[in-house]
């Protein structure tokens, strides 16, 4: 009787650590996958990550270890882990997205049919391209854009193909998104997230 109960709290354990490193890398592990791009859109364009609403995340170097040991434990590929997290960041992308959006409409930045038309554009992004693509609505300069994007290519963070669709889709952008910059004092208390409107002369609203 003792060693069914031993056995049975044995597997719980395995069962409980196996979901505390699935869940540490769902916050680290896909804070990672999102910011290891979207942070080298956002330093290149120099306009943050205004419909992000999130700071960059620290520690990156062990995730690729926590990938391999969760998907151990798991039992499964840590391709088939990758790409649960990959959609899962993608996901989170547009969720945030949304809720910006939703926060523009809710103070009359945006019409409700605005909302509606930038909601529908950012979901015809390519596909998991989530992180950069929520870092490209925050500007229509489609020079800077194109020139981030030529440099992610040379660098080897896009291959052109991406790039060429990121591009493309940016071009639709809607023209009554607002820009929106990052406010690098968020640290000192400005705002909820360090946000900042501006208008097409780069005057704060």
């Amino acid at each position: 009787m003792f060693n069914r109960i031993r056995t049975i709290r044995k597997r719980w354990l395995v069962a409980f650590t196996a979901a505390a490193l699935l869940a540490v890398g769902l916050v680290s592990g896909a804070a990672f996958a999102a910011d290891a791009r979207a942070d080298y859109v956002a330093s290149a364009l120099g306009n943050g990550d205004g419909y992000a609403q999130g700071n960059a995340r620290h520690g990156r170097a062990n995730s690729d270890t926590l990938y391999t040991r969760v998907a151990e434990i798991l039992g499964i590929e840590k391709s088939t882990l990758d790409s649960a997290f990959e959609t899962a960041v993608d996901e989170q992308a547009e969720t945030r997205f949304d809720a910006k959006v939703a926060e523009l409409v809710a103070d009359e930045t945006l019409t409700e049919d605005q909302g509606d038309a930038a909601t529908d554009w950012f979901e015809d992004r390519p596909a998991l391209s989530g992180p950069i693509a929520i870092r490209l609505a925050a500007t229509s300069d489609s020079d800077k854009v194109d020139e981030s994007l030529a440099r992610m290519v040379e660098n080897e963070k896009l291959t052109q193909d991406e790039s060429d669709a990121l591009s493309d889709w940016h071009d639709d952008r809607p023209d009554s998104l607002p820009e929106v910059e990052r406010n690098h004092g968020r640290h000192h208390g400005r705002g909820n997230d360090g946000d900042s409107q501006t208008d097409g002369d780069g005057n704060s609203g």
